[in-house]
């Protein structure tokens, strides 16, 4: 059965926050303790991942440490998506696997300028491609705006028994054009920084909780699971206020896709 587990579903800044004395901060509860973003899926018993996050090593410790994913997928080159490449390569070299990290052009570009001494790295193959097919199973990136942070991709993955699911983190000010691929999916993994967002649009780069709720009517899935969270989502209490096929996601959440 195909599935996906969340290694870290924080925003940038990771949950608690250094030095915030905030409610969700100070809480300790474990649905409040968030890492940086990434994800692991298996579609037809391959692995792949979603992003590298600066905690790539604790996560992959915590959920995985059995498997390296042949295929890495990166949605854009922020740090809070790729600061775990090195450690990711080091785990390459050092158990002789090949990996490839896939990304359009433009991010492979950033992604060697970032990282040059991985450029030819024993166990890394970098490729640029908006579109990559496993075994009859199309996934493909989508470039969205990202408000005053540029740009990034969604992903979408559409499987050969029809079932169509994206990991869409960072998005905000998305025209009508840029959504097209993402409506009627089964599955819609959407960032949402907060519960609602008070900074004027120009300093806005992730769409906010109430946004996305309307999102969803506009884009009809049958299921939103929303990640991106930042230190202003209690998931227990804010949840209470979504509607049942909305959730939210937390560090080790694990959805099936089928």
């Amino acid at each position: 059965m195909d599935s996906l587990i969340f290694y870290g579903t924080s925003d940038a800044q990771g949950v608690p926050r250094l030095l915030c004395k905030c409610p969700v901060c100070k809480s300790g509860l474990p649905d409040n303790q968030r890492t940086r973003p990434s994800c692991e899926f298996y579609l037809d018993n391959k692995s792949y991942l979603i992003d590298i996050s600066p905690d790539f090593k604790i996560q992959f410790q915590t959920y995985n440490n059995r498997t390296i994913p042949s295929v890495v997928f990166i949605t854009h080159s922020h740090n809070d998506h790729i600061g775990g490449l090195g450690d990711f390569a080091d785990l390459c070299f050092w158990h002789n696997q090949q990996v490839q990290i896939v990304s359009p052009p433009d991010v492979i570009n950033q992604l060697k300028e970032r990282f040059p001494y991985l450029n030819n790295r024993k166990g890394l193959t970098f490729v640029g491609t908006t579109k990559w097919v496993s075994d009859g199973n199309k996934i493909s990136f989508h470039k969205v705006n990202h408000g005053h942070n540029g740009s990034s991709y969604g992903i979408l993955v559409q499987k050969i028994n029809g079932y169509k699911w994206a990991y869409l983190s960072d998005s905000f000010q998305v025209t009508d054009e840029q959504w097209l691929p993402f409506y009627h999916l089964d599955s819609l993994i959407f960032g949402t920084s907060f519960w609602k967002e008070n900074q004027p649009p120009n300093k806005r780069s992730v769409y906010d909780v109430n946004e996305a709720m309307e999102l969803k009517q506009k884009l009809q899935p049958k299921k939103m699971i929303l990640t991106h969270l930042s230190h202003d989502i209690d998931i227990i209490q804010r949840g209470e206020y979504l509607p049942e096929d909305m959730m939210f996601a937390y560090d080790g959440f694990k959805i099936t896709l089928d």
